[in-house]
């Protein structure tokens, strides 16, 4: 069901959702009229596209050449780009500069451009690879891929220098810096580390085992840390204990989470990666998951493993029949490639794509110093002192805009979300 905006017709946005789903439409496409003299004011029209879009798990919602600076990043993904339109010398500084088909020809002249808001192109956040060691020996870890390719026996980052890299985020205007690793609760200096980013207003994540938090330890990190991810992989200790290589390993996990929740952490994620066992048994993983204290369950698809399209198709359907009967928010967070099955509109709606993918919106700074897109690449692409200009180098702002998909991906609908499912993304 196509819809164009017009003047005489914008309250009919309001009613067009139980039209399409009276009509049996499978989608809606929303486009700016090309006659100026009924061209919207965005900020009319707005807050009635919006809602439609809350809609998308019974259509298709896409939004044609609308400017990506109007729209929270929850809602990018449904702009479509092919008409191109009018954009300010001020949108040269915009993130989405070179994708984006700006304004409708002749609304500047008509409505002005205070609407016209860049969206600064920077990371969302970095992640600091802050030790190299783990008391855990879990088959799949992406270490392997990287820094612990022969081993953990690696020096690592030392306090300053992870201070100095700290004090970089921070005043290149990122809001969040992550500690992760190996396992990062082994640093001795951790919790200072942690505060050292607290006093500079950074939001601050940990990805963590969790097999050393006690009470005491509990109590020290939750004032510290505004995001917990914790990986479960089972929901048998004896399972849990064979992948990850350690012994009552979950156990120790069920433990922490009551203590993180006593103290009161403000946000805990649990995260698994997606192993044909956990998708056979998914009934009994998400029945014990969904009873723990957590805020957000991920699915991660293993890295450097090819997206197998019965197994993902039957986590899609798994994870979308769930969402009814929860409100945790679940989905896979990792990117895999849409068109792996046959319907990708299903995968859309349970995937969070590349957008918030490393490289796309986060860097990473591993043991070595490295500056990289992913967890997993090797290559160096920039000095740890010095985030932003790795972040802007030529072959990152490739990436952003989009210039190094596969072409057969350059024509599909999905293309801004799934983004060639990271495959741009090379070693």
């Amino acid at each position: 069901m196509k819809f164009e905006l017009k003047k005489n017709n914008l309250l009919a946005l309001s009613s067009l959702p139980i039209l399409a789903k009276e009509s049996g439409a499978k989608r809606i496409d929303i486009l700016n009229t090309c006659n100026k003299d009924d061209l919207v004011c965005f900020c009319e029209s707005l807050p009635l596209i919006l809602p439609i879009l809350d809609w998308e798990e019974d259509f298709e919602v896409w939004l044609h050449d609308m400017p990506y600076c109007l729209f929270g990043p929850n809602c990018h993904d449904h702009i479509l780009v092919g008409k191109e339109g009018e954009k300010r010398e001020a949108c040269q500084a915009c993130k989405f500069f070179k994708i984006c088909s700006g304004f409708p020809k002749g609304y500047f002249e008509k409505y002005g451009d205070e609407e016209l808001k860049p969206i600064v192109d920077k990371p969302m956040e970095v992640m600091i690879e802050a030790e190299t060691k783990c008391n855990f020996l879990c088959k799949f870890c992406f270490n392997k891929l990287s820094f612990a390719k022969k081993g953990r026996d690696l020096l690592g980052l030392s306090s300053e220098e992870i201070k100095k890299i700290i004090k970089g985020v921070s005043e290149a205007g990122i809001e969040i810096v992550r500690f992760t690793g190996g396992e990062p609760l082994l640093r001795k200096d951790i919790l200072e580390l942690m505060q050292f980013a607290r006093d500079l207003n950074l939001q601050v994540w940990l990805n963590t085992n969790a097999s050393l938090i006690d009470e005491n330890l509990a109590c020290k990190l939750v004032p510290l840390v505004d995001n917990f991810l914790i990986p479960i992989e089972s929901y048998d200790n004896d399972k849990e204990g064979e992948i990850t290589g350690h012994k009552n390993s979950l156990n120790k996990k069920i433990v922490a989470l009551k203590y993180l929740e006593k103290a009161g952490a403000k946000k805990v994620r649990v995260g698994t990666v997606a192993i044909s066992e956990n998708i056979e048994e998914f009934s009994q993983l998400s029945d014990f998951v969904l009873s723990l204290p957590i805020d957000e369950w991920e699915f991660y698809w293993p890295v450097g493993e090819k997206a197998d399209k019965e197994l993902l198709e039957k986590l899609t359907d798994n994870i979308i029949k769930l969402k009814d009967k929860t409100d945790k928010f679940i989905t896979i967070a990792n990117s895999v490639p849409f068109c792996t099955i046959d319907n990708s509109y299903k995968l859309n709606l349970v995937c969070r794509g590349a957008i918030f993918e490393n490289g796309h919106s986060r860097l990473v700074i591993d043991p070595r110093g490295f500056v990289k897109p992913h967890y997993f690449v090797e290559k160096n692409i920039g000095e740890p002192g010095d985030i932003m200009s790795a972040w802007n180098s030529s072959e990152m702002k490739a990436l952003r805009n989009l210039e190094l998909l596969p072409e057969e991906c350059e024509t599909c609908r999905f293309k801004f979300k799934c983004r060639g499912g990271n495959s741009s993304i090379k070693n």
